[in-house]
């Protein structure tokens, strides 16, 4: 899909007409900074991510440093949130972080949204066991809690409705823009 040069212009139109919020994330050089607030959990997050994968990887390759792409937590879950429906986010979100200590990261993404329909405490151990080799979950598990607890915090004063919410250079997206609107924000 493509837009023409009326539609991207009506488009950038709105999004200059949209308030910014300055998050407090480090954009370390980059122009563009494209923060997501996810829910491992969350179809519309797996939706989203596998929408916008190629996209991400247009710019990584494209823009190397120029646009940074950062996933905040923010599980739909008691433990570790306001509350929610899901029951293994907290856990999702805390393997993901393990699994970026060992530069992989977006293997452990990957994995998480591939078996969705399954997650479990134990089948989010045993994932991270597979993908990153992680064994010490269980130690980890409380410390890095923490971590997720203070992104859930960030979106909460940010009255973060649902997951997935995004911020390009702080404009706020609250529901999946198709593909080529996420693209034409970005190239913004």
């Amino acid at each position: 899909e493509t837009l023409g040069a009326d539609e991207v212009a009506q488009f950038t139109a709105w999004l200059d007409a949209q308030p910014r919020v300055d998050l407090g994330l480090p954009a370390n050089g980059a122009r563009v900074v494209v923060a997501k607030f996810n829910d491992y959990q969350c179809p519309a997050c797996r939706q989203a991510h596998l929408a916008y994968k190629g996209i991400q990887q247009k710019y990584e390759s494209a823009y190397p440093g120029q646009v940074a792409f950062l996933s905040l937590d923010y599980p739909l879950e008691a433990e570790c949130n306001t509350g929610g429906i899901h029951s293994a986010a907290c856990e999702a979100a805390v393997a993901v972080r393990l699994a970026r200590a060992k530069n992989r990261g977006p293997e452990m993404e990957e994995w998480l949204f591939a078996n969705q329909n399954s997650l479990t405490r134990d089948r989010v151990k045993e994932g991270l066991t597979e993908i990153a080799q992680v064994s010490d979950f269980d130690a980890r598990y409380a410390e890095t809690l923490g971590a997720v607890r203070a992104d859930a915090q960030l979106g909460q004063k940010l009255k973060i409705t649902g997951t997935p919410t995004f911020f390009i250079n702080g404009i706020r997206i609250e529901s999946t823009l198709r593909p080529v609107y996420f693209d034409a924000t970005i190239a913004h």
